[in-house]
């Protein structure tokens, strides 16, 4: 059965009888009243059957008349409560037919109005759900990239890791900003002018092989010499240089950023992605940008350390001389040896297997042993003597004054007391070295020609079996 607006009237059914059965009860004494009256009153001649006949056909066409009457005015309200359950179980579009402008379609229009808010509101719940993930996966991936920024910067303010492996981590990281994205850095070649790949991530060898920026050639060449960044994406405009870069490292879309401080530049950092229709931000660029500048510190505290190395004079674990120190100063000897004629002698120590010691005994019993040697040596340096470490485990003594024969002594003197020092490794072989010995002006007048020299002995003491002196 249905209601007069076409609406089905399932779970209404109760309401329907009820009205039935009020309707029924209500009209029954009226019913009574008019079968008496008609009886006993209107048509007092007539037999009984026919006149309680007639008043029950009135009475049920009247009372017919009242039901239809009443039922139009209940369907509605059937109508409106069916719709509003429908809207209260989440159907906010639905919308309850509406017509006259009585009570009951003012109540309809109210329902609707009010379904309509909860749409709207709705709607605009689900917008802010989604800004509001948007705005979150923003905010984890700038904390991502300001955790990154800090490590970084950790490491190069340590400056205990080399540098290909902060650039390394650098680019790794740049590569790690953007979906299927990409990073290379390219430096200058030998002060050539020529910029080519050192490190990469995520972009495929074969478009590395061969790729170099020449300063002002080319578009990323012009934004070298000019220091500009290089932005292309689906924003940009698309040039005939842009297509054949971006077709050479099979990429999309890129930033070039030049890495330069003063006027030194060098070199330029890519990065960006392989996403269709992408385009940079300008929080993009200016995290990129930062890894850029990063890159520049590291690059400019490592030639920093490197200069300052070769300034200093002393080896940091030994304390003796270092190599920028002992051959300035043995040319100074020589000078001086040939002007008063009097000898100078130059010895080369070795360490005998050293790396098979390091790689057995580990870094802190190497370094001990270092310094061991080199106290051993700190003890014949005299007035103008001077010990110098060369290399990691190579040594020198520098003993003016001395012949090679005397200088061959005290060699021999310190090779036995190194090898009498009670120091062994863990399979208990004692540490031995192995002496070269020169002299001037035997084997040469300057101190390349010395020094060359007792490598030159240094070699035939370890070719003859190691912990011996040659000259």
């Amino acid at each position: 059965m249905k209601n007069f607006s076409g609406r089905p009237s399932a779970g209404q059914g109760g309401l329907r009888y009820r009205l039935a059965v009020a309707f029924s009860l209500m009209s029954l004494i009226p019913l009574l009243v008019l079968v008496y009256l008609v009886i006993n009153y209107v048509f007092p001649q007539l037999n009984v059957i026919t006149d309680i006949s007639i008043v029950v056909f009135l009475a049920i066409v009247l009372s017919l008349l009242g039901f239809i009457l009443a039922r139009r005015i209940v369907e509605p309200v059937i109508g409106i409560a069916a719709d509003t359950k429908l809207i209260a179980n989440g159907q906010y579009d639905r919308q309850i037919a509406v017509s006259g402008d009585d009570e009951l379609a003012t109540l309809a229009n109210s329902i609707n109005a009010m379904s309509q808010k909860i749409k709207s509101n709705l709607d605009e719940l689900k917008v802010y759900g989604q800004k509001t993930r948007e705005i979150n996966t923003e905010i984890h991936k700038r904390v991502v990239v300001l955790s990154n920024l800090l490590q970084i910067t950790d490491i190069i303010s340590a400056t205990s890791m080399e540098l290909k492996d902060v650039l390394g981590l650098v680019v790794a990281k740049v590569a790690q900003l953007y979906d299927n994205g990409f990073c290379a850095l390219l430096l200058e070649k030998e002060s050539s002018g020529r910029y080519v790949p050192v490190v990469s991530n995520s972009l495929q060898d074969e478009a590395l092989e061969g790729m170099t920026i020449e300063e002002g050639e080319g578009l990323l060449g012009k934004a070298l010499f000019t220091r500009s960044s290089v932005v292309i994406d689906s924003s940009t405009k698309d040039t005939s240089e842009a297509r054949r870069l971006k077709e050479a490292c099979g990429i999309n879309n890129i930033i070039a950023f030049p890495l330069y401080s003063g006027k030194n530049t060098f070199g330029m950092l890519l990065s960006g992605n392989r996403a269709d229709g992408y385009s940079f931000s300008s929080d993009d660029l200016d995290v990129v940008k930062i890894f850029a500048k990063q890159i520049t510190i590291a690059i400019e505290n490592d030639m920093l350390l490197k200069r300052a190395k070769s300034l200093t004079m002393k080896d940091d674990l030994t304390d003796l001389f270092n190599t920028n120190y002992i051959l300035p100063r043995l040319d100074e000897e020589i000078k001086r040896a040939i002007f008063y004629q009097r000898p100078c002698s130059f010895l080369i120590f070795n360490i005998d297997d050293y790396k098979a010691f390091r790689e057995l005994n580990g870094q802190i019993a190497s370094e001990e042993m270092l310094k061991k040697v080199a106290a051993v040596l700190k003890g014949y340096e005299g007035q103008f003597g001077k010990a110098a470490r060369l290399d990691a485990d190579e040594f020198a003594l520098l003993l003016p004054e001395n012949n090679k024969r005397e200088a061959l002594d005290v060699a021999e003197e310190i090779r036995k007391k190194v090898e009498s020092s009670r120091f062994v490794d863990s399979q208990k072989r004692p540490l031995t070295v192995s002496v070269g010995v020169s002299e001037n002006p035997i084997d040469g007048s300057i101190g390349k020609e010395l020094f060359k020299k007792a490598k030159e002995a240094l070699a035939r003491a370890k070719a003859k079996g190691k912990n011996r002196v040659s000259g």
